[in-house]
């Protein structure tokens, strides 16, 4: 498939959709083309959909009534003890407008471990009074990731918030509400076997979290719109991975399908997704490109994360792995993280413009994606919709970024603008210390390059040192204090000093490109010691020499390009190497 994108394309690309979908991916499709809802003079009114509930351990048996650390609401319907539904009532409906705020907060109980929690609408039978939830169609309308939470601690909640207007076109408009009741389901899922022993007051409790989720609508006269609604689930909270939940054999690839009878204007592509695997070097950790096809031309990518997690340090009150006892530097953030526990999980707007009637296909591929061990997964939501949610948009993402090192104080820096992008920030700073090591006083060492003109590259040479390993990350600046998430990072060295200026001028190492053994040499002093790092700044191999002379095993080194570090007599020198 095609990777590119060009300038314009989100502004120039034509599209179409229609009004059938088909089932070609183990989940329930469905579209509404309907007539529009009569909006009422509604005043602004708050729906409380779940108010203080308890949610309990999701690999327990799902408690009876009697068990309850609290009695349930009689119109909760309680799937498991970690998902729960309720009926929106016609009165409640009625006196929505055509705008809608979510509020969702969630409580700390008796789990604290960073969790996720969905929330979906699901339409089913008129005067159903119980479903289940895989046989009715439903959307996911949020994702959030909680905090390390400990009860004992404050703060013991925290808010989160969506504008959600497209939501509201649905949930009140008259055909869908004459052919459906709409449900609006929560879903927790935690266990408390940790919380049991580490937090004070859990011993032997089964509940998780507490959530209390708030609609909160009203009249704007400013959206209007003249044609029927086009409404098509896709997929919901599918997993998706490349070794059990795939829809291309090895790969991570989920193909959606689906007919249109009809060509559609303004039509949007609603997308969420999350990265999750939390063992050593799973996808939790390491930033992946996602790519999104239309009928299979791209037309939207990104990579999840690139974003500083301190803001939530707050929330996270639990000790944890991800948060440690001193503030992580912005590149300590950016480089590695997908999401932050206590924040949102974005949901992306995608706009497909107008398309025709027929076949068509979504695409959703993370060629990069790895999922050591089989383990982890990317859970995907999607549907399409003719109607704005009037969230801020999110500012896309540079892609194809590229450094070069163009002399020992020069960093040229390219990358491809998506949409009119026409200003952009490059971040870059060193590595490593003198003694190979990746610090937070190293990586709190940034700097800024300011591109301003329009034209998607630069060159960086404020601190820029000869013979040093820089991380380079790029973001667009879309105006009104709206950037994008920071690129994945990228490395590379700076070239050498000339052998005048060179620390280790007696030193050399051959043959490069090396396909098996690398030979290093010391005229003078001994090679006190070596290491050396991916291009992901992992250190790969450490050994003490002690000698002038040492030959480095690479046989079983994966192609690429490595850095190699270099001690002698207490200087430090780091040099490029490439594996065949």
């Amino acid at each position: 498939m095609k990777k590119n994108i060009s300038k314009n394309i989100f502004n120039v690309f034509k599209a179409n959709i229609g009004f059938y979908a088909k089932n070609t991916i183990k989940t329930s499709c469905f579209v509404f083309s309907l007539m529009l809802a009569n909006q009422s003079n509604a005043q602004e009114t708050t729906i409380t959909v779940f108010d203080d509930v308890i949610f309990y351990g999701g690999y327990t048996a799902t408690l009876s009534e009697e068990d309850l650390y609290e009695p349930m609401p009689a119109e909760v319907l309680r799937h498991s003890n970690s998902r729960y539904a309720r009926k929106l009532t016609d009165t409640e409906l009625d006196a929505m407008g055509n705008t809608l705020d979510i509020d969702l907060q969630i409580g700390a109980a008796c789990d604290n471990y960073d969790r996720l929690c969905h929330v979906f609408l699901a339409f089913t039978p008129k005067e159903a009074t119980s479903y289940v939830s895989e046989e009715v169609p439903r959307v996911e309308i949020a994702r959030l990731v909680t905090p390390f939470m400990n009860k004992n601690y404050s703060p013991t909640t925290l808010s989160y918030e969506y504008t959600a207007n497209n939501i509201s076109e649905i949930v009140t408009n008259t055909s869908i509400r004459n052919t459906y009741d709409i449900w609006v389901e929560l879903q927790l899922f935690g266990t408390t076997g940790a919380g049991q022993e580490q937090v004070a007051g859990c011993s032997g409790h089964l509940d998780t979290f507490r959530a209390t989720l708030n609609f909160t609508s009203n009249t704007d006269d400013q959206i209007t719109y003249t044609d029927d609604l086009v409404f098509m689930p896709l997929v919901t909270n599918s997993r998706l991975n490349n070794y059990n939940a795939t829809d291309v054999t090895g790969e991570t690839t989920k193909i959606i399908d689906f007919t249109l009878t009809e060509e559609t204007d303004n039509l949007k592509l609603i997308l969420i997704t999350s990265n999750h695997g939390a063992n050593s070097g799973g996808e939790e950790y390491v930033r992946r490109r996602h790519y999104v096809y239309l009928d299979e031309t791209l037309i939207y990518e990104y990579t999840p994360g690139g974003k500083s997690c301190e803001p939530y340090r707050q929330y996270n009150t639990q000790g944890n792995g991800i948060y440690g006892a001193s503030q992580l530097p912005l590149r300590g953030w950016i480089y590695w993280n997908n999401w932050c526990p206590g924040d949102r999980i974005p949901t992306y707007e995608i706009d497909l413009g107008t398309l025709p009637a027929g076949e068509h296909s979504v695409t959703i591929d993370v060629p990069e994606a790895e999922f050591v061990d089989s383990q982890g997964y990317i859970p995907v939501s999607a549907y399409l919709i003719n109607r704005e949610s009037g969230a801020i948009p999110i500012c896309p993402q540079p892609t194809n970024l590229t450094a070069e090192a163009i002399s020992g104080h020069e960093i040229f820096v390219n990358w491809d603008e998506i949409g009119n992008t026409e200003e952009w920030e490059v971040l870059y700073g060193k590595i490593y210390n003198s003694a190979g090591q990746v610090t937070n006083t190293v990586l709190a060492q940034e700097d800024y390059l300011q591109v301003t003109d329009g034209e998607s590259e630069g060159t960086a040479t404020e601190n820029v040192a000869p013979s040093t390993v820089y991380q380079v990350f790029v973001r667009s600046k879309c105006g009104n204090g709206e950037n994008s998430r920071w690129s994945q990072a990228i490395y590379l060295q700076t070239q050498q000093l000339s052998l005048q200026e060179n620390i280790l001028d007696s030193f050399k190492y051959y043959p490069n490109p090396v396909s098996d053994n690398l030979m290093l040499q010391s005229n003078n002093e001994a090679i006190s010691g070596i290491a050396i790092y991916d291009l992901q700044g992992r250190q790969v191999l450490q050994e003490n020499i002690g000698s002038t002379q040492a030959v480095v095993n690479m046989v079983n080194f994966p192609t690429g390009i490595y850095f190699l570090k270099v001690n002698i007599g207490g200087k430090t020198q780091t040099y490029k190497v490439e594996k065949q």
